[in-house]
């Protein structure tokens, strides 16, 4: 399989302007009613006709990064059945939407026959694929989610998708939403049950103090000071971790003059780990007592059957991001629903 698959999971919480709590409820109410609705069905649906009336619009496109989102109704979408739908008693819109990038000259050509013919599109055309999503909007909370599906990291429609959401979320009466990438507990645990520590990278920036008889020059530079630790023999998982702790509480750097700095001090520490999910090293923050891990939830070994494009197959990836977000997803969300 060429591509890779994944999931991403994002918080998605209202903001108005009046730093007031506001619902989504609210901002339906708000933002796209002219008179108050008389059911959450009707405002649930209110919600799924701004999401998809916005995609012929310039909220769905942008010219920095070059992307844009779109629905094809046409016979081109193979995938038109897993189109967006609406959940009105979960509060939830899902379905595959098409998505991609823009402003950059090419060719199609035939693969499967010998020639040399082809034909040109623009800067102007959108080369659109296939995409997953689940956005939920509690009508009884300010906060909800969303969980974005991507092929690869070139190919991805993430990006146009926060976009999206946060011009969805903005009116006249509320600023944009704020917006912060997070990761299921459980997936977190199962990554930190694999990982593999390859390095620490501790870094500090000093001013460089050159004294005289005379006291301190006047000359000043300032200098980047990085040191790196790597276990030397065997694996150390970072489940194990506390082990490397006692040896970076005695590391310090010295400064002639100047008392010796401990390494747990310095103002950046990073730890680089390999996990068999991701395949690749990533490197990730941390202070003292937390390791600030969002790992890559990646879909291989989650779902079994994939499209001849190498996509996930949509009915079973849908079952999976339904699972997910009633399992792991909304009692993180909500914890005051599962009281």
């Amino acid at each position: 399989m060429a591509l890779r698959p994944k999931l991403e999971f994002y918080r998605l919480r209202l903001v108005s302007k009046d730093l007031e709590y506001r619902t989504f409820r609210d901002f339906a109410i708000q933002e796209l009613y002219q008179r108050k609705p008389s059911t959450d069905a009707q405002i649930m649906n209110k919600l799924f006709d701004h999401f998809m009336s916005q995609l012929v619009t310039e909220k769905a496109k942008d010219k920095n990064i070059k992307k844009q989102l779109k629905l094809i109704k046409t016979a081109s979408n193979k995938h038109l059945e897993h189109k967006p739908v609406v959940d009105v008693k979960k509060n939830i819109i899902y379905g595959v939407i098409n998505g991609g990038r823009f402003g950059r000259d090419g060719m199609m050509s035939d693969s499967s026959v010998d020639t040399e013919e082809a034909s040109a599109f623009g800067k102007n055309k959108t080369i659109l694929r296939y995409y997953y999503f689940l956005l939920y909007l509690p009508l009884d909370h300010n906060e909800g989610c969303f969980i974005i599906h991507s092929n690869s990291k070139e190919e991805t429609i993430t990006d146009i998708f926060k976009l999206y959401v946060e011009r969805l979320f903005k009116g006249g009466n509320f600023q944009r939403p704020a917006l912060n990438m997070f990761c299921p507990k459980s997936f977190q645990q199962e990554f930190q049950d694999e990982a593999i520590i390859k390095s620490i990278e501790f870094s500090n920036t000093y001013l460089d103090e050159v004294f005289t008889g005379k006291g301190m020059s006047s000359y000043k530079q300032l200098y980047d000071v990085k040191i790196e630790i790597k276990p030397k023999d065997g694996d150390v998982s970072l489940n194990a971790k506390s082990r490397m702790g006692n040896l970076l509480e005695q590391l310090g750097f010295n400064r002639q003059k100047n008392e010796t700095e401990r390494l747990i001090n310095f103002e950046s520490k990073r730890m680089k780990l390999s996990s068999p999910f991701s395949k690749t090293d990533r490197t990730f923050d941390f202070d003292d007592e937390n390791l600030n891990v969002i790992p890559v939830v990646y879909l291989e070994g989650r779902i079994n059957n994939y499209n001849d494009d190498d996509t996930p197959e949509f009915d079973e990836l849908n079952m999976l991001c339904q699972n997910l977000f009633q399992d792991e997803v909304l009692p993180e969300i909500r914890p005051d629903l599962f009281v």
